[in-house]
Formats: C-alpha cells, sequence, structure tokens
C-alpha cells in the first residue's frame, strides 16, 4: 500500500515547484505592469501638470519711503543731544542742537550791514524826492529801539541835512550871484537912459549951433566940442550896452551852473542809490540764509518714527558737513520688499508679476509662503558697493491676502527673505528634460 502511494507524493511536489514558480511569474508580471502604469502615470503627470515657473531671489523688507536721514548742510559742534538709539520720537522734536555761536555771529554781522544799507536806502531816497525829512524803511521802524539802528539812522539823518544844506548854500550863493547881476543890469539899464537923453540933448544943441557958426556968431571950437562930447557919448552908451550884455550872459552861466550842480547832485543821489539797493538785495539774501543757517541748529524730527543708526552720542563732537547722524525710520510708512534681480534674468520679469515670498526670520512657521506682487523695477543697472555685482532693483508689494495669511507676525525694515518672482508655467517633464535638449541643440551646432 505503501509503494502505490509514492508516485502520488512525487508528482504533487513538482506540482507545488511548477505552481510556485507561476505565481513568481505572475507576481513579477503584476510589478511590472504597476510599474509601467506608474511610470506611465508620473511621466503623463509630469507632462501635462503645470508647475510655477519663476525667478528665485534674495529680498530684504524696506520702508517705502525710505528712511529720513538726519544731516547738517554746514556741519559744527554737538551742543546738546536729546535722543538715544532706538527712542521714539514725533515730527517736529528736536533731536541734537549744535553750537549756535558761529552761526549768530554771522547773522548779527549780516543783519546790522544790512540795517545800515537800509538806512542809507532811505536817506538816499529822501534826497532823490527832495524830502524834508527821511522815511525809513520798515525793517528799520520795528527794531528802532535797538542802540545801533539808532545810531546808523542818526548818522543817516545828520549826512541828509548837511548834504541839503551844502547843496542849499552852493544855489544860495549861485543865487546872490544872480541877483548882484540883475543888479548890474538894472543899474546899467539907468545909465543907458541917462546918457541916451544927454546925447539926444547934445545932438539937439549941435544942430541949432551949426549955422550959427556958418553965419559967425559961435566960435567953431564951440561946435568941436560938442562933437567931441557926442562922439564920448556914443562910445560911454555902446561901452555900456556891452556890459549889459556881458551880464546877462554871466546871469545866464550862473542859472546853467546851478542846474548843472543840482543835476550832479542827482546824478550822484542816484548812483548811490543803485548801488545801495544791490546791497540791499544781497543783503536780504545774506540775511536770509544766515537766519535759516541759524534756526538749523536745532535738528528736529522730519517724521514720527524710530531713532536708528544714531552716529554721535558725545557733546563737544565735532560734526562734518552733510554727514549722518542718525536714522529715522517712519513708524506709519509703508513696508515693501527690495531684491536684486541678476542683469541675465531681467527680461523675464514684468511689472504686476506675482511672487511667492518666504521669510526665513519667522522660525516657527518655516514653510510659511506669502503671495506678493512686483511693483516697480529699476531702469537702469545698479551697483552693490560691497560685492560691486550689477543688478536691477525689485520693489515688490505684499497683496491683502499675503498680509491676511500673516496673521499677528509682524514684518519688520531689514527683515530678509526669500522670493520667487512667477514668471510662468512649465510641466515637470519640461523641466527634467529642458538641460538635455538644451545641451543636444548646442552640441548639434558645433563642428
Amino acid at each position: 500500500m505503501n509503494q502505490l502511494q509514492q508516485p502520488q507524493t512525487a508528482l504533487t511536489e513538482q506540482d507545488i515547484v511548477q505552481a510556485a514558480m507561476a505565481d513568481t511569474r505572475r507576481i513579477m508580471r503584476s510589478g511590472i505592469i504597476l510599474l509601467l502604469i506608474g511610470l506611465g502615470g508620473f511621466l503623463l503627470w509630469a507632462a501635462y501638470a503645470p508647475l510655477d515657473e519663476g525667478v528665485p531671489t534674495q529680498g530684504v523688507v524696506s520702508i517705502d519711503t525710505k528712511r529720513k536721514s538726519i544731516q547738517h548742510l554746514s556741519g559744527g559742534i554737538v551742543r546738546e543731544v536729546y535722543v538715544r538709539e532706538g527712542d521714539q520720537v514725533v515730527e517736529g522734536q528736536i533731536l541734537v542742537t549744535l553750537e549756535p555761536a558761529n552761526a549768530r555771529a554771522k547773522f548779527e554781522s549780516v543783519r546790522q550791514h544790512y540795517y545800515g544799507v537800509r538806512a542809507m536806502e532811505g536817506r538816499l531816497l529822501a534826497e532823490q524826492q527832495d524830502a524834508t525829512e527821511i522815511e525809513f524803511h520798515p525793517d528799520l521802524n520795528v527794531v528802532m529801539d535797538q542802540l545801533l539802528v539808532q545810531q546808523q539812522i542818526t548818522t543817516q539823518r545828520q549826512l541828509f541835512h548837511s548834504r541839503r544844506e551844502a547843496l542849499n548854500a552852493t544855489l544860495a550863493s549861485i543865487k546872490t550871484e544872480v541877483a548882484g547881476q540883475e543888479a548890474s543890469i538894472e543899474g546899467l539899464k539907468n545909465v543907458l537912459i541917462q546918457r541916451g537923453l544927454q546925447l539926444q540933448l547934445l545932438r539937439q544943441e549941435l544942430e541949432g549951433i551949426t549955422d550959427l557958426v556958418k553965419e559967425g556968431y559961435v566960435a567953431r571950437s564951440k561946435k568941436s566940442e560938442l562933437e567931441r562930447g557926442e562922439a564920448d557919448l556914443s562910445a560911454s552908451i555902446a561901452d555900456s550896452r556891452a556890459r549889459l550884455e556881458q551880464t546877462k550872459r554871466m546871469i545866464d552861466e550862473l542859472a546853467q551852473k546851478a542846474n548843472l550842480r543840482q543835476q550832479e547832485y542827482r546824478k550822484e543821489v542816484e548812483g548811490q542809490l543803485a548801488e545801495v539797493r544791490r546791497e540791499v538785495q544781497a543783503d536780504a539774501e545774506k540775511l536770509a540764509a544766515a537766519k535759516e543757517e541759524l534756526g538749523r541748529m536745532d535738528l528736529r524730527a522730519p517724521a514720527t518714527g524710530q531713532v536708528v543708526g544714531l552716529a554721535i552720542q558725545t557733546v563737544g563732537a565735532v560734526v562734518q558737513p552733510a554727514e549722518k547722524l542718525m536714522d529715522i525710520v517712519p513708524n506709519e510708512a509703508h513696508l515693501l520688499l527690495e531684491a536684486q534681480i541678476p542683469p541675465h534674468l531681467s527680461d523675464r520679469v514684468q511689472l504686476g508679476m506675482m511672487a511667492d515670498i518666504r521669510f526665513s526670520a519667522f522660525a516657527h512657521s518655516p514653510q510659511l509662503v506669502v503671495d506678493g506682487r512686483l511693483k516697480s523695477m529699476s531702469q537702469d543697472l545698479l551697483t552693490d558697493p560691497e560685492t560691486r555685482m550689477s543688478y536691477y532693483l525689485a520693489r515688490l508689494e505684499i497683496t491683502p491676502e499675503g498680509m491676511e495669511r500673516l496673521g499677528h507676525r509682524k514684518i519688520v525694515p531689514g527683515m530678509p527673505a526669500e522670493v520667487v518672482i512667477k514668471t510662468g508655467e512649465r510641466s515637470l517633464l519640461t523641466y527634467l528634460l529642458h538641460p538635455l535638449l538644451r545641451r543636444v541643440a548646442q552640441s548639434m551646432t558645433e563642428e
């Protein structure tokens, strides 16, 4: 009975081996089919599933209006520092005061010279207009109580009266001479009238004795004497007439002399007035500049914000012209991200493109990505002063949705960020094959 069962047992082992091999082949086929299906599905997904394409770069949070740098135009010596690093200040608050001694001395010097030329201008205007008193500029009227201004006004009034008296004395002297000459004219006129009458009577007498001389009743010497008298009298009349004309010419010359003196006086006044007005204008500009410089001794906050980068803390320190003393970061300033775009990628970036922004400073949310939008981009290359690398400056703003994703997290100026500006979409397969296809294209162009 055992002999009959042995062949049946051997057949069973062979069947088992064959069945096992069949199962193995079936499992391998199933695995290969699954692998092919998975690979095909992956390739199909890689070929058609869209992935974002973008330009990666590093960014930093910045203020839209930039920091407000505190500088002084001309520099000076620090008198007092009222703030410390990190202090909150309000707009108009005094931050630093510089020593005003030099600026005040310059201001006073310019102001006193300005008052002096203003007083001179008032005197010259009065002389030009033949006024009896000087009417000074309103700038002098408001400081009339100052001793130096009073001295300048007194000096100009004295000069005004002395010059007016000198002119009047000259004109009065000429007028006196004219009056004397006019009196001489009247005298000569009377002489001419009297001598004219004498000549008329002499001629009548000469005419009356002419016939008597012929008849011998009167001596001829008498006639000759009368004729000599007539000649002398005619000569005297001619001389008086010449003197009369000469006197009239002298009066005309004196009148011209008076007019010339007045013209010279007026010309002198107008010339001085033009020069003084130029000085007044120049001094007015200098005074405004000196006043502004004196007012700049107090450096004030241009906006409400925080003091950062304080460079001076010592009283007596020397501040160089245009030296930056500190920055004010405005509290209400709109924050942006500034990113550097490499020149070879600039053609792929356009305004309005969306961007993914990741803030590495948020250690508890390393996967947090917020949306941003490209707001502006520089039109020309800039150069980093430290690395000497050229770049285009891109400025991005966080969208309202991105701000909602930030939630309670606060971003501050200077915070670094990773930025990817989305330039389009492409499949994973295109991304994987792109280097190979580019290399193939390059190799086919090689000789």
